[in-house]
């Protein structure tokens, strides 16, 4: 190979010889893991959560009886999407249930989750925050005074979004739909993961879920060390502010954050910060804060 085949090569697998650890629960690894992997990473898959849906009962029923009645859906998750479509079908309703309500998504992938499933998507925000689609509400002028909305989601979210709905005049029902449990343990040794070089997180969950298994794990050597000491040696990826704001919260430093809140952002960034890394010459050391 030739030397300038040889820095093509380099660039496009900017992670070869890198070790990239995947904490999404397991049925969502690959959509993270593989384009990692194309990057040439070793990919550890370590879920730190599993989505636990919430069983067909009263409240879920009453919701999916009065489908209909609701002028605006949002879906903040393609798990929230996976679930409330189960529930659609298990009453025989199936997505047409949602063709007189106004459908919003936060993210792409939601919106795509949607779209296999044949809803069409009438907002979906430039950000993908809940932020971004109170902005776009706005900016699409939907206007939600007296409109009833539901939001079927995770049962630990944020606030903002239903409150700030509320303070509109909306009349939102939330309806919480699964939960995101801890995993029972670490899929790998801990020396492994302590031992990374990028360590991935695409959500609150997904960090905090992962600092009480790391804490509840005795590393071989070091007992007693801070998690951050631990981690020294691995630079933590966000997929986005959010998730940023919580791994600094529990007293993790934050390396990489994607500029776009997609998997494919975060992959993107990593990728930036590996080359430019490899660019500068800079040896594996702590993450920024």
């Amino acid at each position: 190979m030739s030397e300038r085949a040889g820095s093509r090569a380099d660039a496009d697998r900017p992670l070869a010889g890198k070790t990239v650890v995947v904490t999404r629960p397991h049925e969502q690894a690959a959509a993270l893991a593989e384009p990692l992997a194309a990057l040439g990473a070793d990919v550890l898959l370590v879920p730190t959560i599993k989505i636990v849906p919430r069983p067909f009962d009263a409240e879920v029923a009453a919701a999916v009886r009065e489908i209909g009645r609701y002028g605006l859906v949002v879906f903040t998750s393609v798990n929230g999407v996976r679930v409330f479509s189960d529930y659609l079908d298990a009453a025989g309703v199936g997505t047409a249930g949602l063709a007189a309500a106004t459908v919003a998504a936060i993210g792409p992938a939601t919106a795509a989750a949607l779209a296999a499933r044949g809803v069409t998507c009438a907002v979906v925000p430039e950000d993908y925050l809940a932020e971004g689609l109170l902005a776009a509400l706005e900016r699409d002028a939907v206007d939600v005074t007296g409109v009833r909305v539901l939001l079927p989601r995770a049962r630990e979210a944020r606030r903002v979004l239903p409150e700030t709905l509320q303070a509109r005049g909306a009349l939102v029902d939330v309806l919480p739909i699964y939960d995101t449990e801890a995993a029972d343990g670490l899929a790998v040794p801990v020396a492994r993961i302590e031992a990374a070089d990028y360590v991935t997180f695409t959500s609150s969950s997904t960090a905090r879920r992962f600092a009480a298994l790391l804490g509840e794990a005795v590393p071989a050597r070091g007992a007693g060390r801070p998690l951050a000491e631990r981690l020294a040696g691995a630079r933590l990826c966000a997929i986005g502010p959010v998730t940023s704001a919580t791994l600094r919260e529990i007293g993790l430093p934050v390396a990489v954050e994607a500029g776009v809140y997609t998997v494919a952002g975060l992959v993107a960034a990593i990728a930036v910060d590996a080359r430019r890394r490899a660019a500068d010459g800079v040896a594996p050391s702590a993450p920024a804060s």
